[in-house]
């Protein structure tokens, strides 16, 4: 049975707009980078996942909902912690991260 405080809901903004949110359940996280509000922004990937394609995890939001998103999207907490500290410091999305462009306007980071 999986405890609630295993999962985190973590927002960071900048001036301009641009967000990093992380959401993490207990040695796992995922990433999403908005460039501005209403983006569909960017989200993590792991080059390293050669599990099941189809294996989902799931997080808790802040508001209750529960929602999944592929194993292979995941990374390790310690790398999410790192891409977070890389925002909080430059203000911009770390290269370090693979990234998925969700909006389809085929920007790269």
């Amino acid at each position: 049975m999986n405890s609630k405080n295993q999962y985190k809901q973590i927002w960071l903004e900048t001036e301009d707009e641009q967000a990093m949110c992380a959401l993490i359940n207990g040695d796992k996280g995922w990433l999403m980078y908005l460039r501005y509000n209403g983006d569909s922004g960017f989200s993590s990937r792991n080059p390293n996942y050669n599990g099941d394609p189809r294996a989902v995890l799931e997080y808790y939001l802040d508001n209750g909902q529960c929602d999944e998103y592929p194993l292979s999207w995941t990374l390790p907490i310690v790398e999410v912690e790192r891409a977070l500290d890389y925002f909080k410091k430059e203000k911009k999305p770390p290269k370090f991260i693979t990234w998925h462009n969700d909006s389809g306007d085929n920007e790269t980071i």
